[in-house]
C-alpha cells in the first residue's frame, strides 16, 4: 500500500527528500525512512460476519526498496527478467 498524498504528508515526502534516500541506498550507506502519521483514516473492520468502517489513526513508513527491480552501476535498475 502506498501512502495518502494529503497535506502533512506532502511536506514530508518531497522531491528532495525521496532523491536523498535513492543516492544514499545506492551508496550502500543505512536506509533512511520517513515516518507519515495521519490522524484520522478510513478503515474497514471486519467482526464476526459484519462489516464496519471505522476512523483510526495510522503511521507508515516510507522507505525505497527493490523487490521487483534489480541494479545496474550507478543510479541504473531494470525489472528483473530484462536481458
Amino acid at each position: 500500500m502506498g501512502i495518502n498524498m494529503n497535506y502533512n504528508a506532502s511536506k514530508l515526502v518531497k522531491l528532495e527528500v525521496i532523491s536523498y534516500m535513492i543516492l544514499r541506498e545506492n551508496k550502500g550507506d543505512e536506509t533512511t525512512v520517513v515516518n507519515v502519521h495521519t490522524e484520522k483514516k478510513m478503515k474497514r473492520k471486519r467482526k464476526g460476519g459484519t462489516i464496519s468502517i471505522v476512523t483510526d489513526p495510522e503511521d507508515k513508513i516510507h522507505r525505497i526498496s527493490f523487490f521487483k527491480r534489480r541494479r545496474l552501476g550507478e543510479n541504473i535498475s531494470v525489472p528483473f527478467g530484462f536481458k
